[in-house]
């Protein structure tokens, strides 16, 4: 029970590792407030977690709404009084697209919800937890962000500015008792990328790099986020924990 008595809110928790991370939290005793554009998906992940006894919420979210946001938390803050982590998951994933190939729309499409609404969402949560002086911020980024990945100019570009703007925060909040940390993973088997995965071609060489003989899974990124959600990453902040089998640093 390592996030006992903590409200967490994970964006694009209705599939993959936004799920994941949800599921972990809720069995780890956090109070999870599931958030997502798809509400469907996203109330079956409060279900699932509500079934297997933890404590779930769903709230609709587009994050690139600053709106939007400032609903959700207040919100949050009116019904639970605290917000203690916030998981910032949600990403729109351009593939097979080259810079000369990226659009001025494909650029904004990702922009707008991987960078921005991960701005966003430090943006709104930031005030309450600097209030109670403490807090712990999670972004997803992507091993997208720290090398090269052929083909997806705009997702690394935007993921590569998460990881910038994580190690801000840290810097800019650190002595008010907020931890941001970023999160890089690999290929992980979700929804997302299931259409790649299912390309034979992709997924052989994508995978051939992998030093560990294992395609990652949401549970793989859940353990990180609930270590640098909880307090046994309490001296860690501005850190790029990447997690992706060995494939980033592979000759």
């Amino acid at each position: 029970m390592k996030l006992k008595d903590k409200v967490a809110i994970i964006t694009g928790a209705a599939s993959g590792i936004g799920r994941g991370v949800a599921e972990r939290f809720a069995s780890e005793g956090a109070t999870v407030i599931v958030t997502d554009i798809t509400e469907a998906a996203g109330e079956e992940t409060v279900a699932r977690i509500n079934s297997a006894g933890g404590s779930a919420h769903f709230k609709t979210l587009d994050v690139s709404s600053a709106n939007q946001w400032e609903t959700v938390v207040a919100d949050v803050i009116e019904e639970f009084s605290q917000i203690d982590i916030l998981h910032n998951n949600a990403a729109h994933i351009i593939h097979g697209k080259t810079v000369i190939q990226t659009s001025e729309d494909d650029w904004d499409a990702e922009l707008n919800v991987t960078l921005k609404g991960t701005f966003l969402g430090c943006k709104a949560v930031l005030p309450s937890m600097i209030e109670r002086g403490v807090g712990s911020i999670i972004n997803t980024s992507s091993t997208a962000g720290i090398s090269g990945i052929p083909n997806f100019a705009a997702y690394s570009a935007a993921k590569g500015g998460v990881i910038q703007l994580t190690k801000s925060i840290a810097v800019d909040f650190g002595r008010q008792g907020i931890r941001a940390n970023a999160i890089c993973p690999g290929i992980i088997e979700t929804p997302a990328i299931a259409t790649l995965l299912a390309n034979d071609e992709w997924r052989n060489a994508s995978t051939g790099r992998l030093l560990l003989d294992y395609i990652g899974k949401p549970d793989d990124i859940a353990s990180a986020a609930l270590f640098l959600g909880s307090d046994d990453s309490k001296f860690v902040t501005g850190s790029v924990m990447v997690v992706d089998g060995g494939r980033t640093i592979a000759y």
